[in-house]
């Protein structure tokens, strides 16, 4: 059983003010690594929500899910012992799994959306390096209007330019790789591998919340847990 003094601030907070000094610390202490445990719990809950219910390519995402300790301290009131748990900047697209939303594109007026051929072929691959976007060439020139050529004229020599350089060339608002390009007397045959699609402005992502099921039982073990650190503490 927990202590009188223990018992009292946990039936209600505000009589916190009526404890001694030396108590006072050691709920403060007690209830800061509370907080500490109950974030590293929801961390842990909210990797293993992510490796069961997402499609996740590597570790790079679970990785970004962190927790912020609340730091010792003597005198503070209890109402500010807290800790955090998230994702990093560099993982931000999970806030908006989270809650759901537009995905809009960053620093251009369309998405960049790569196909399981840019994966390799696998869906769950990550994307190769070698069809990063920002590494892809693409064969120069205009529309086959501006240059006065026959759209199948024009097909087929951008096709021939981009199987000849390892190039990528833009049609439909989709990037293509060409491969098997064979010309055999006046008949021309090749085969065009999209690895990109441009033609979205957004997309919008339902939500998928992993953070607030991830914290619900942390959340419902509080008492249970702050009880088992202010019996270590000796209270």
């Amino acid at each position: 059983m927990p202590s009188t003094a223990v018992r009292l601030v946990i039936d209600d907070p505000e009589n916190f003010h009526l404890l001694t000094t030396d108590m006072k610390e050691q709920i403060i202490a007690g209830a800061i690594a509370t907080v500490n445990i109950q974030a590293a719990l929801t961390r842990k809950n909210a990797v293993k929500i992510v490796q069961d219910d997402f499609v996740i390519r590597n570790n790079f995402t679970t990785s970004q899910i962190q927790f912020t300790q609340m730091p010792k301290t003597r005198f503070i009131s209890l109402a500010n012992v807290t800790s955090r748990v998230g994702v990093t900047e560099k993982a931000d697209y999970m806030a908006r799994q989270e809650s759901g939303g537009p995905r809009r594109p960053v620093g251009g007026k369309r998405l960049a959306i790569p196909t399981d051929m840019a994966r390799g072929g696998n869906r769950g691959s990550p994307v190769l390096k070698n069809h990063y976007l920002i590494k892809l060439k693409k064969v120069d020139g205009g529309g086959y209007a501006t240059e006065g050529h026959s759209f199948r004229a024009w097909l087929v020599r951008k096709a021939a330019v981009a199987a000849k350089h390892g190039l990528v060339m833009r049609h439909n608002d989709k990037l293509f790789k060409v491969t098997n390009f064979q010309k055999v007397g006046g008949r021309v045959t090749f085969k065009m591998n999209q690895l990109y699609g441009l033609d979205k402005e957004e997309t919008i992502t339902p939500a998928r919340p992993w953070l607030w099921p991830a914290s619900e039982k942390p959340a419902q073990d509080v008492e249970n847990i702050f009880i088992s650190q202010m019996k270590k503490l000796g209270m």
